[in-house]
């Protein structure tokens, strides 16, 4: 298992221009410009999960882990294989903090695995997270992330492969299939405290953000739409990260546990919607959040005084670098539900496929 790292601090304020974004959502929007292309193979799944909005073309030589297959227009596969320990660093502390036990949970069959973009020759680069892999900068990129900003490297992954874990957990089929989604706020908000890039504001400057007549109450941003303005967004990042960590905290907060996140996972992979799926599992109506909003947020941070936030503790149990199966020790309440996941679609013309040889290491400091 990775070793789990502090990250630097941000103000609340600040304007979180760099954040990524969940790109695909399981409603009928999307981006409607064609991307880059590059090199010989065709595009890959990120073609299809991304409403074809991601069209590049890959080196034809993707290097392949236990759970990653790792694709890119140039890069090294030195560069892959660091690329590929990492994430398979990040997998095993996701799964172990959301109690993950077997990776059918996940939607994994013989021979599928996520996907990982590795942008090399492109500026700039993104960070997204779509229902089966991720895109990221490349280790060997101009950017250099691992050496010039590795801890925000580091919170990218897991930021994306939180994204990723959600559309698995929910067995979205993504592209527009599936009338249902996790709300912005929580989607969002759940990715960046993950990754651990959340900082709780003092509640002076809780006040001082409402202050500003075009800020809304963060839960009323369901989907894009909702934005007042969309070149903005990155303002509430850091709130929706605040209502998260609300619902999750155990001392001060609403105090939703893993199995709880769990719960409401399952039900809307059962066919609930985000709403009800949330009222059922953690016992509140987001209606009753948005409504009281205000008060609750401004209650939970005068209670703070100081204290550290205290959240649901992940696991320290190691997993193996391939999941044994199992089934999950959660009182989770199913309908018999299973997960179909979509193999990646296969690739025409010539393509070497390099594997790892070796089970994955911690990452790069």
């Amino acid at each position: 298992m990775s070793r789990s790292k502090r990250l630097t601090r941000v103000p609340i304020l600040a304007l979180l221009a760099v954040l990524p974004l969940l790109a695909t959502s399981c409603d009928s929007e999307g981006p409607a410009a064609p991307g880059p292309g590059s090199d010989d193979c065709p595009p890959g799944q990120w073609e299809a999960d991304s409403y074809g909005y991601r069209t590049w073309r890959h080196d034809c030589e993707p290097y392949v882990s236990d759970h990653f297959t790792v694709y890119s227009d140039g890069s090294s596969t030195a560069a892959k294989d660091t690329l590929a320990r990492l994430a398979e660093g990040v997998f095993s502390e996701l799964a172990a903090e959301f109690l993950i036990a077997s990776e059918a949970e996940l939607g994994f069959t013989p021979g599928y695995t996520y996907y990982i973009y590795a942008q090399k020759n492109m500026t700039p680069t993104v960070a997204e997270g779509y229902r089966h892999g991720l895109l990221i900068a490349a280790i060997d990129s101009r950017e250099r992330p691992t050496q010039r900003y590795p801890i925000w490297y580091r919170y990218l992954m897991r930021h994306e492969l939180m994204h990723v874990f959600q559309f698995s957990l929910i067995d979205c089929p993504g592209n527009g299939e599936w009338p249902h989604w996790l709300d912005i706020w929580f989607s969002e908000g759940q990715a960046v405290v993950v990754g651990g890039r959340y900082t709780r504001p003092t509640l002076q400057q809780f006040r001082t953000w409402f202050s500003d007549s075009t800020h809304i109450i963060p839960v009323r941003i369901q989907r894009r739409p909702d934005f007042p303005d969309v070149d903005r967004m990155g303002e509430y990042y850091q709130m929706f990260a605040l209502t998260y960590a609300y619902l999750v905290d155990t001392t001060h907060g609403h105090g939703a546990s893993v199995a709880d996140l769990r719960n409401l996972f399952q039900y809307m992979k059962d066919g609930d919607t985000f709403h009800d799926a949330f009222q059922r599992a953690l016992g509140i109506s987001v209606s009753s959040l948005e409504a009281n909003y205000l008060n609750i947020m401004e209650e939970y941070l005068a209670t703070q005084n100081g204290a550290k936030l205290t959240t649901p503790a992940p696991a320290t149990r190691a997993l193996p670098s391939r999941l044994p199966t199992a089934t999950l020790e959660l009182k989770l309440e199913t309908r018999g539900a299973s997960l179909h996941p979509r193999p990646l679609e296969p690739h025409s013309g010539a393509t070497h496929v390099t594997r790892a040889s070796a089970p994955p290491l911690d990452p790069p400091s």
